[in-house]
């Protein structure tokens, strides 16, 4: 495994009836499938669909396809919705896999988090067939539609009838040979514009070798349609919506975020530089490398795909589930356990507005910057409170690193209040240090008034400490 890089390839099972998604491993220079590889690996699939748990499926349920290639089959319906016998696809797909040698024993463990995103071109426009009533039997009306991003058409489209007035209309991609994926959804439009669904089809394209197309019919027959002229054909035209969607197999896939050994505190950057502010020393992350930076926050501040807001007390931000799902385990389960795509708005009372920034500028980027204590204090309890546990631990190396005679006892408090044993460890190392100043402050007495147990303890700790060094009468006074 060290010597090579692997890619999980997602397409439609061939032959199967269009009912299974299937899943290999595949070199990622070669392109080869897994074969007698030495490896095992386990899947679990889920959809943003709440409905759906996920589906699990390993190595030791591999099938091999018409090719000899050892394949995992996803049944689409353990994934997708079904409505009206067709499968809806869910706008986002969580793959996490597990992939281990055989019969021995992990040298180095640690995970990757990537995002993948499918470029699909949409296409929507209006259509209108004239003289409706004139259509018949193997006459066709030619429509070319243009693609935004090239000069020529991409597909053109016929309406057409049988002989049993059934309507097909017939999607015809003319590069069929970069399509991978096409999908069409038809709607009728009556004389206010209001559509109604009439039509949805779609056509993989993978190992065709001619020339095909999509064809979808109406659920209205011309007779039907006939029937309704007043309210579908205005004038002797009717009217269609289209919209369809091209996915020519080019996509943009970006690491997010890898770790290696168990020990969060291995993945902790050491500060690169440092601004003094008063009595405290104010140290900044590093930062991760500019392209895949770049390419995530523009995700973010464009709100692409975004498919959840979280709303504060002041301001509501756009953002995606895959990320947060990713990083905190009480989004994910906030996220399962959410009935219905219309209630996709959390209510985020416990974060204000700019600790809220911050916090989802750090699930994007996997980036600090521009600390000052208080933010840091505000991030250091978001990471505690939604479990993320890299972002709590930056914020707990920021706090040790700043620790100073004005706030000792204020992250005291903290490290004590999330079981932090690290960061209370420093703080109560820095105060058995500084004890003489420290003792006689008001936020020690404050500290004294609001939790008796942690300053008791904190004074032991001092005297345990200092007790070879003459105190001068510092602790017993205090006792």
């Amino acid at each position: 495994m060290v010597l090579w890089k692997w890619r999980l390839c997602l397409s439609p099972a061939e032959g199967l009836q269009n009912e299974f998604i299937c899943l290999a491993i595949t070199h990622e220079k070669t392109s080869d499938v897994l074969k007698n590889n030495n490896l095992d690996y386990c899947f679990s699939v889920s959809s943003d669909h709440p409905s759906l748990p996920p589906f699990e499926v390993a190595s030791s349920q591999e099938f091999f396809d018409y090719l000899g290639r050892p394949c995992l089959y996803v049944p689409k319906d353990r994934v997708f919705k079904l409505k009206a016998g067709i499968f809806i696809p869910s706008d986002t797909i969580i793959i996490k896999s597990k992939v281990w040698k055989r019969e021995e024993s992990a040298s180095e463990d640690g995970k990757c988090m990537i995002i993948t995103i499918a470029q699909v071109e949409q296409l929507s426009f209006g259509c209108v067939v004239e003289n409706f009533s004139d259509l018949a039997f193997y006459r066709k009306t030619d429509v070319r539609i243009r693609s935004a991003s090239v000069v020529k058409p991409v597909t053109s489209m016929n309406i057409n009838l049988t002989n049993g007035e059934i309507i097909f209309i017939e999607i015809i991609p003319w590069d069929y040979e970069k399509i991978e994926c096409c999908k069409c959804a038809l709607n009728l439009l009556d004389g206010s514009g209001n559509e109604t669904e009439c039509g949805y089809d779609e056509l993989s394209f993978f190992n065709i070798k001619q020339q095909c197309s999509l064809k979808i019919p109406l659920q209205f027959s011309k007779k039907n349609l006939m029937e309704s002229h007043k309210q579908y054909l205005q004038n002797n035209c009717l009217s269609l919506q289209c919209d369809i969607a091209i996915y020519t197999g080019k996509y943009k896939s970006k690491i997010i975020k890898t770790k290696y050994a168990a020990n969060l505190s291995n993945i902790i950057e050491q500060p690169i530089s440092g601004v003094q502010s008063g009595n405290e020393v104010l140290k900044e992350e590093n930062q991760v490398p500019s392209t895949m930076q770049e390419d995530m926050m523009s995700l973010f501040s464009s709100g692409i795909l975004s498919d959840i807001k979280l709303q504060t007390a002041t301001e509501t931000f756009r953002a995606h589930k895959l990320i947060l799902s990713l990083w905190s385990p009480v989004f994910n389960d906030l996220f399962a356990n959410m009935e219905h795509k219309i209630n996709d708005c959390v209510q985020i009372k416990d974060l204000d507005a700019e600790t809220m920034r911050r916090f989802l500028l750090f699930l994007y980027s996997d980036n600090l910057t521009n600390l000052n204590m208080e933010i840091a204090k505000k991030l250091y309890f978001a990471g505690e409170k939604y479990e993320v546990l890299e972002l709590k631990c930056k914020g707990s190396n920021f706090l040790q690193k700043n620790i100073c005679l004005s706030n000792c006892c204020v992250i005291l408090m903290l490290a004590n209040n999330y079981n932090d044993s690290d960061l209370k460890k420093a703080v109560q190392e820095f105060i058995a240090v500084n004890g003489r100043e420290i003792l006689q402050s008001d936020q020690w007495k404050l500290l004294k008034e609001t939790n008796t147990n942690l300053a008791f303890e904190t004074i032991s700790i001092m005297y345990k400490i200092n007790r070879k060094y003459s105190w001068n009468g510092i602790v017993f006074s205090y006792l």
